[in-house]
């Protein structure tokens, strides 16, 4: 479970969905209400995760000529896992962290 880098208190699997589920970049504390961020290695975990949910989703219908109605059946379930385990999988950062520094590409 993520740990706020601010006040030290580590989020619950329902304060980490709670504040995770909003398009802004970051998170603030429910005790502190400090801003936090994903760290870089998150990102790239889940950056990793959201490439490979297609594969896990087409390649099994394909094999297995699943109708429409079991193709949508498999996408929820792998949605509702990846939602399940983000955050055990979640670190935080005081910084906003990028995968790319775009300022040093010169």
């Amino acid at each position: 479970m993520p740990i706020c880098q601010q006040c030290e208190t580590k989020w619950s699997w329902w304060e980490t969905n709670k504040v995770s589920t909003k398009l802004d970049t970051r998170m603030v504390c429910l005790h502190c209400h400090a801003h936090q961020y994903a760290s870089k290695k998150t990102l790239k975990v889940t950056g990793g995760l959201t490439l490979l949910i297609p594969f896990i989703i087409i390649v099994p219908s394909m094999i297995f000529k699943m109708t429409l109605l079991d193709a949508i059946g498999l996408s929820l379930a792998v949605i509702l896992s990846f939602s399940i385990v983000y955050p055990f999988i979640l670190k935080l950062s005081s910084t906003e962290e990028h995968l790319v520094n775009w300022g040093k590409m010169k």
